[in-house]
């Protein structure tokens, strides 16, 4: 018997460390209009964001049905293994719920799911910490404990490069759209209780950079000797100034690269860089 980790693409696990660790991914779907595209299937991130320049409005997306989920705990319960199932934050997307729809359809003791209170590759760390423990022979239920613990602990910080996704969601105003624009205003951005909240701004991406690593410092947080994961939406240079700084600040253990799925790009559009750790 086994434990297998089953995930879901607002968690934006990179490629090789799902295939590493044997990490089922379940897609989300993004709606451009008439048209459907699994998260990581059926579009190339290139794809996505030249349709995103394109398009009036922004993407919809769908969650994973609660049928997917019931097929993939049956396959693994068939196996005689056991799940642990991390999912996107249940604020943001309704795949968390149809997690535990699935796993209360099958009345299974040996399904635990999480929700990771996150999204990005904030959460995709919880689903390879759980991996990791699978292979060290930790019990499912021990598991479970510790990244129900790492949720609490988990720290989200994102360094959004253009404000025209925030507006064309909705979510700042056209006004301060056009004077952030002018302004080089780069909003940071991290997740209270599962939802996103702005907790700062700087002019400009290197600003941006120190000042959240002064927010790391002041709340007396440290990344010395941490796993740290970081990822961006087509800003490798962004992100390489993230990365420089973050190792000329700390001696950390290990340094998680990926890149943003196409479910949270809808909002944080190309030229955002995001780092993850657990304080």
């Amino acid at each position: 018997m086994a434990v297998r980790i089953i995930t879901d693409t607002m968690c934006d696990v990179p490629k090789v460390y799902a295939e590493k660790h044997n990490i089922r991914v379940m897609s989300l779907t993004v709606h451009f209009g008439e048209e459907c595209f699994r998260d990581g299937i059926d579009i190339t991130m290139d794809e996505f964001y030249s349709k995103l320049e394109k398009a009036e409005n922004l993407p919809t997306t769908s969650q994973v049905p609660p049928i997917e989920f019931l097929d993939a705990f049956k396959q693994e319960l068939d196996k005689g293994n056991e799940v642990i199932c991390i999912n996107g934050s249940s604020k943001m997307s309704g795949t968390y719920n149809s997690a535990v729809l699935a796993k209360e359809q099958l009345n299974s003791n040996k399904i635990f799911v999480i929700d990771s209170e996150g999204v990005t590759l904030g959460a995709g760390m919880l689903a390879i910490k759980a991996a990791r423990l699978a292979e060290e022979g930790v019990s499912a239920a021990d598991i479970e404990t510790e990244i129900r613990n790492s949720v609490k602990r988990m720290k989200y910080f994102y360094i959004v490069d253009t404000l025209k996704y925030l507006h064309k969601g909705g979510r700042i105003s056209l006004s301060a759209t056009v004077l952030g624009s002018i302004l080089n205003i780069k909003p940071i951005i991290t997740i209270n209780d599962g939802s996103l909240e702005l907790i700062d701004k700087a002019r400009g991406i290197k600003k941006a950079i120190t000042s959240t690593f002064d927010l790391i410092q002041d709340n007396g947080w440290s990344m010395e000797g941490k796993v740290v994961g970081i990822n961006h939406t087509i800003a490798p240079e962004n992100m390489k100034l993230l990365e420089e700084y973050l190792v000329s600040q700390y001696n950390v253990k290990e340094v998680i690269r990926g890149d943003v799925g196409a479910v949270v790009a809808t909002h944080a559009g190309p030229g955002a860089v995001a780092f993850y750790f657990e304080a």
